[in-house]
Order: structure tokens, then C-alpha cells, then sequence
């Protein structure tokens, strides 16, 4: 069983968040390759795809979904994961919810196994200054709010759906 854990980044949240589920996978005994979307990986020779994207202004990253359009014929044909990762998603009143994971599944015929929104981090100095005067005027809240222990949970309750 091999999985391919792909990845969109802005700031490094979600390499933490692609790096926990991969690193639980392993320990399930499933193969896994961590991959960069930002280096078009081939998902081709794989069982399954994880895939994650960081959420910037209520949408996926651009290179996430591309990558899925590129490679559509094979996510649709394999067990699919898709998880977000933004700083809103510690927002209790979202209820988990997160407009652009469900933007991005509605574009596109997919079909995942499992969908996780998971809070990341709004750390000023990882972000681009343009963004931090946005992000300043709009008061959001900062810091690091990612919950590693509840990935690694998800990515426990993952392993069997993708084995399918």
C-alpha cells in the first residue's frame, strides 16, 4: 500500500500538518511519500492520495488546485483524503466548517474518503507584508493554533478508509 501525502503551503503550516499525517501513516505500515505540490508530483504510481492545502483569502492555493485538475483521472480512480489548513479553522463558531475546502470539492468531481479542516498559524513574520497589513486592518487574531495530537488522530482514523 503506498500513499502519496501532497502538499500546498504558504507559511510552513501545512508541511506540519502533511508531515504529522505522513509520519502516523508510517506507523499504520502504510508506504508514504511526502510531496510539495509545489514540485508537480505524480500521484500515477500510488494507492491513494492525501492531499492538503493551506487556505489563503477563502481559497484553496492556487498550486492545489491545479495539481488536482492536472491529475483529476487519477483522484477520482483512488482513495482520496483532502484536508485544509488555515488559522480561521480555530474559529469556534466555524463549526469545522471552511468555505474554501468547500469551494474547492464543489469544483471538481471528487469524491474523498474524508475531509479535515485543521487550524495552522497566523504568524506575522511568515507572512508577506501586504498580507500583514490586511490581516492587521481585519484584526485576526495571531498565533499558532495547530493541533498536531488531533492530525495524527485523524490520520489514525485515515488509514484504514485509504486501504480500501
Amino acid at each position: 500500500m503506498s500513499v502519496i501525502v501532497a502538499f500546498a503551503t504558504h507559511s510552513g503550516a501545512t508541511r506540519t500538518l502533511a508531515e504529522t499525517v505522513a509520519v502516523t501513516l508510517e506507523e499504520r505500515g502504510v508506504e508514504v511519500e511526502l510531496a510539495d505540490l509545489a514540485e508537480n508530483p505524480d500521484p500515477a504510481g500510488h494507492d491513494a492520495v492525501v492531499l492538503g492545502s493551506a487556505v489563503r483569502a477563502e481559497s484553496f492555493e492556487k498550486v492545489a488546485v491545479n495539481w488536482a485538475k492536472t491529475h483529476l483521472d487519477v483522484l477520482v480512480s483512488r482513495p482520496l483524503a483532502v484536508f485544509s489548513c488555515s488559522g480561521s479553522a480555530s474559529d469556534p463558531a466555524k463549526g469545522g466548517k471552511q468555505k474554501a475546502t468547500d469551494a474547492f470539492l464543489g469544483s471538481l468531481p471528487l469524491r474523498p474518503v474524508a475531509v479535515r479542516n485543521f487550524p495552522g498559524w497566523v504568524l506575522m513574520e511568515k507572512i508577506p507584508l501586504h498580507e500583514r497589513v490586511l490581516l492587521k486592518s481585519l484584526r485576526t487574531p495571531t498565533g499558532d493554533f495547530r493541533d498536531l495530537p488531533a492530525v495524527a488522530a485523524w490520520a489514525r482514523e485515515l488509514a484504514p478508509q485509504l486501504t480500501r
